[in-house]
């Protein structure tokens, strides 16, 4: 088992972005020094009441304290974007890592960021998987002709390719069961392309959506990716109550924007569109002493098959201590745990 940090670089717009961001320097170092292999950061833009810092701007600030370790994201909402320019964008970034770079990709949830940019949001699972496409073959081949519904490409060279060869792998996003079954008919496991489930689906979901996964790709003939990440909320502490009370009004103000957004009522499909915090946190947190947060994330690990735990440690307005004093329970106790009951 694997572990990989999430870096929570969603912030109140009165924050210092200066202090933040030294805060996320910090944190890496942290996580390479405790044995994490990997950092990852999410994305939405920044608009309302979250700032969200740029993915892939903030993977190249964060890069030079993250030596030897992998980069990537999970997620970015590919369809925002031109795959021309999110291709070029990771080409530097695998550059930076010396060939380590993830492309962790979604469609998107939000329709306030599509219509933020004047995109249809109906729209979105179409530009997703033509990005995907076009994505693949500007790194694979010398000269790319497309046309798709969205995007048109015509005798494209894109000169600034990946260190790695063919290219970097995909984790690639969805939340429901026929988004997994497109993301298992699109991924090329060969090549270290796999699903990764969201942190706001409860533990029950992903089971279920794990073994879809893997019986859709076994349908397909292809072999189950070497690389099976799960992302969930982990905080650690001393014990629950701890825990709870020091990180749970960051967990409460995080999660009310997304409630906002629509995520309860419209994409994960609860029944009230902000879940009393008992609610919340039951069956998407990892949440509590070490020993706990070891038990839950091995017995995660034993029925989905995964081999890697990316942890989301930072909610809007949390205090850095706390989300250091979790990257350094989880490398230096959780991990060790998990490791030993998994042999």
């Amino acid at each position: 088992m694997k572990f990989t940090l999430l870096i929570g670089a969603e912030h109140r717009p009165t924050d210092s972005m200066v202090t933040r961001l030294a805060e996320h320097v910090e944190q890496v170092r942290l996580a390479r020094e405790v044995g994490f292999d990997s950092i990852v950061i999410g994305s939405h833009l920044s608009y309302g009441t979250a700032a969200w810092f740029p993915p892939i701007e903030t993977l190249m600030r964060l890069s030079a304290a993250a030596d030897g370790m992998s980069l990537g994201t999970c997620m970015l909402v590919l369809p925002l974007y031109h795959p021309v320019e999110v291709a070029e964008q990771f080409a530097l970034l695998d550059a930076a890592c010396g060939g380590r770079a993830v492309m962790g990709v979604s469609p998107g949830w939000t329709q306030s960021e599509f219509d933020l940019v004047g995109l249809d949001f109906s729209k979105r699972i179409g530009r997703f998987t033509e990005a995907v496409s076009l994505i693949k073959r500007l790194y694979t081949e010398n000269e790319v002709t497309f046309e798709g519904k969205h995007f048109r490409v015509n005798n494209a060279t894109l000169a600034l390719k990946p260190t790695q060869k063919p290219r970097p792998p995909m984790w690639l996003g969805g939340s429901v069961e026929a988004a997994v079954k497109r993301v298992a008919s699109i991924a090329e496991t060969d090549l270290g392309d796999t699903w990764c489930a969201s942190s706001h689906l409860k533990t029950d979901v992903i089971v279920q959506q794990a073994a879809v996964f893997k019986e859709t790709l076994k349908d397909l003939g292809k072999s189950m990716p070497k690389d099976f990440p799960v992302l969930r909320n982990v905080v650690v502490a001393n014990d629950r109550a701890t825990a709870i009370r020091e990180v749970g009004p960051a967990i409460a103000e995080s999660y009310k924007i997304f409630g906002d957004w629509g995520l309860f009522k419209e994409v994960v499909g609860d029944a009230k569109p902000h879940p009393d915090f008992e609610e919340l946190i039951n069956g998407r947190f990892i949440i509590g002493s070490p020993e706990q947060a070891a038990e839950d994330i091995t017995q995660l690990a034993t029925v989905t098959g995964a081999t890697r735990m990316v942890c989301r440690s930072q909610w809007v307005g949390m205090d850095h201590k706390h989300v250091m004093r979790t990257i350094e329970l989880v490398g230096t106790k959780v991990a060790p745990l998990v490791r030993k009951a998994l042999t």
